[in-house]
C-alpha cells in the first residue's frame, strides 16, 4: 500500500482494472453468506490479532463510504497498544485508489487539494498530526464542503478568488488522548485497542508462529468486491416502521445520540450492503438481521462513546450497579468477577 506525500501523486493511483474473471470472483465472495466473518478472517494474514469487533467496525465505516453519511472514526489507546495495526491492514481490502494515508496536513492543504473526497477513504496516522487541519476537516465531516477564500497578488494589483472542495469522505485516525477536542470528539465514533493481558499473550504467540501473508490474487478479489458495495439511488430512502420502536428505547439524557443515532443507521445499512441479498434491479433497505448484527457489534461500543470511556469498564460499572441493586449493599470482587464469568481478569487485580 503506497504512501502519498503529495496531492499531484494521487493521479498516479488508477482504479483497478476489473476484468469478467475478477468480477466473477468478487461476486461469488459476495454472494456468501458470511462476508462479515470473512474479513475477520482475512486480516489476520494482514497483520490483526485479535480485534475482530475493531476490524468489522472500520470494514464497515469504509463500506459506508458511498451512502449519504460518511462515518468518522477513532481509535483510541496506549502507546504500544497497536492501535493503527486496525485501519492500515483494512484499508487493503480496498481499491487502493479510493484511500488517502497522510502522516499530517497543514492548515490549509485539505482546501488546495486536487479531486472530490466523496467515496474516498482518508487515514490519519495520529490524529495530532492533522491538529492544524481540524476545523477545515470537521466542516468536511459535517457539510461534506469547503470554500475558502485568498488573496491573489500580481504586482500592485490585488484581488480576492476562492477555491473548493467537496465531499465527506470516511476519516480514520488514532491518539493516545483518552479524550479530543470536544468538536472532534462528537464527530468520530470511539473504538478502543484490546490491552488486555490475554491480546498481549495472543500477539506474543503470533511473532513466534507468524500468520501467513495473503497472496495478491485474493487480495483484488477484495479490493473488487468492496468496490462492488455500493449504494444506488433508492436504497434505504424508506427506513422499516420497527425503527420508530428501537428509537424510543435510545436513551436521551446525552444530546451526543443525535449524531450517533444516524451512524448507527448508517452502520445498519453498511451491514445490508455485506448481507448478499442484493438483486440485479431490487433496492436495499435494512432488515431485522441487519439490525442485530449491526446491535451485536456496535452496541457496547456506543454505549462506551457516550460515557467516553472503554466499553469494558461500562461493563464493569453497569455489573457493579446490578450487583449492588440485587444485593442491596456493597459488593466484593469475587462477586463482580463471578457475575462477569471470568471474561476480565483485571477484576481479581483490584
Amino acid at each position: 500500500m503506497g504512501r502519498f506525500d503529495t496531492d499531484e501523486e494521487e493521479d498516479f493511483v488508477r482504479p483497478l482494472e476489473i476484468t469478467k474473471e475478477l468480477r466473477r470472483q468478487a461476486m461469488e465472495l459476495l454472494a456468501t453468506d458470511n462476508l462479515l466473518y470473512g474479513v475477520t478472517q482475512v486480516a489476520k494474514p494482514l497483520g490483526v490479532v485479535g480485534e475482530s469487533a475493531n476490524v468489522l467496525i472500520v470494514f464497515l465505516a469504509c463500506v459506508a463510504r458511498t451512502l449519504a453519511l460518511a462515518l468518522s472514526v477513532i481509535i483510541k489507546g496506549a502507546t504500544s497498544s497497536g492501535k493503527s495495526t486496525v485501519p492500515s491492514a483494512v484499508i487493503q481490502l480496498f481499491d487502493p485508489s479510493l484511500v488517502l494515508e497522510r502522516s499530517g496536513l497543514t492548515k490549509m492543504a485539505l482546501a488546495y487539494g486536487s479531486g472530490e473526497l466523496a467515496g474516498k477513504i482518508l487515514l490519519m496516522d495520529e490524529h495530532r498530526c492533522g491538529k492544524d487541519a481540524q476545523q477545515l476537516l470537521r466542516l468536511l465531516q459535517s457539510e461534506g464542503r469547503i470554500t475558502h477564500e485568498y488573496t491573489v497578488v500580481s504586482g500592485r494589483h490585488r484581488e480576492t478568488a476562492t477555491t473548493e472542495r467537496v465531499g465527506h469522505p470516511v476519516v480514520l485516525t488514532t491518539t493516545t488522548e483518552r479524550k479530543v477536542f470536544a468538536d472532534d470528539e462528537t464527530r468520530y465514533l470511539t473504538i478502543w485497542s484490546d490491552e488486555s493481558p490475554e491480546q498481549t499473550r495472543e500477539i506474543l504467540r503470533a511473532k513466534i508462529r507468524p500468520l501467513p501473508k495473503m497472496d495478491k490474487q485474493s487480495l483484488t478479489v477484495w479490493r473488487v468486491a468492496t468496490s462492488l458495495l455500493t449504494s444506488r439511488p433508492g436504497d434505504f430512502e424508506q427506513p422499516p416502521a420497527w425503527l420508530d420502536f428501537v428509537a424510543d428505547q435510545v436513551p436521551r439524557d446525552n444530546v451526543r445520540v443525535r449524531r450517533d443515532w444516524p451512524r448507527f443507521l448508517t452502520f445498519c445499512c453498511a451491514v445490508a450492503l455485506c448481507s448478499g441479498r442484493r438483486k440485479k434491479d431490487a433496492l436495499l433497505n435494512i432488515t431485522f438481521e441487519d439490525y442485530c448484527v449491526a446491535y451485536k457489534i456496535l452496541n457496547p461500543v456506543f454505549a462506551a462513546t457516550l460515557e467516553g470511556i472503554p466499553d469494558k469498564e461500562v461493563e464493569l460499572v453497569r455489573a457493579v450497579a446490578k450487583l449492588a441493586a440485587q444485593h442491596e449493599r456493597g459488593v466484593t470482587v469475587d462477586e463482580i468477577a463471578e457475575s462477569l464469568g471470568g471474561k476480565y481478569p483485571f477484576v481479581n487485580g483490584c
